[in-house]
């Protein structure tokens, strides 16, 4: 065998390891997020899950010049970004709605007035360094456990 073909074989062995490396960076990166409650007034621009009391009908605005209102009955839950808060309601620019059943489509950059009457409690997006380092630690041990493996059955096999 060639040194060409040694290091055609490296290459792709790099290929296998740059691509799980990245699939691993993809997957933590989820885990450096989660929810944790908060207060009835978050700040604007804070990224929140708001639980609601009982199932609620909410109704939006849409964004720009649609101003539409639309009913969503039997929400549970809403995602989304604070847009204001006031002492009886917060509103909110939604990322998703959710119903006892399922998601609903076509709400994200809606606007919804929320009454805090009706709020269980509000969770607000944070970053966990903890998690993240973690997280980050067990891809590197599983990156290079891969290369490992790799390197050795190459080894064997006499490349």
């Amino acid at each position: 065998m060639g040194w060409t073909s040694v290091v055609k074989r490296g290459r792709s062995v790099m290929r296998v390891i740059v691509r799980a490396a990245a699939s691993g960076v993809w997957f933590a990166s989820a885990a450096c997020f989660a929810y944790r409650p908060v207060g009835l007034a978050p700040t604007p621009g804070s990224q929140v899950r708001i639980v609601f009391t009982s199932a609620i009908t909410v109704t939006t605005l849409g964004s720009g010049s649609d101003s539409t209102r639309r009913a969503y009955p039997g929400v549970l839950e809403a995602n989304g970004t604070i847009r204001a808060a006031a002492r009886d309601t917060v509103a909110l620019r939604l990322g998703e709605l959710r119903t006892a059943r399922s998601t609903l489509p076509d709400v994200s950059g809606q606007v919804a007035l929320l009454p805090t009457a009706q709020i269980a409690r509000i969770e607000e997006r944070r970053f966990q360094a903890g998690t993240t380092v973690l997280v980050s630690v067990g891809v590197a041990v599983l990156a290079l456990t891969t290369f490992i493996v790799i390197v050795t059955a190459a080894l064997i096999r006499g490349f």
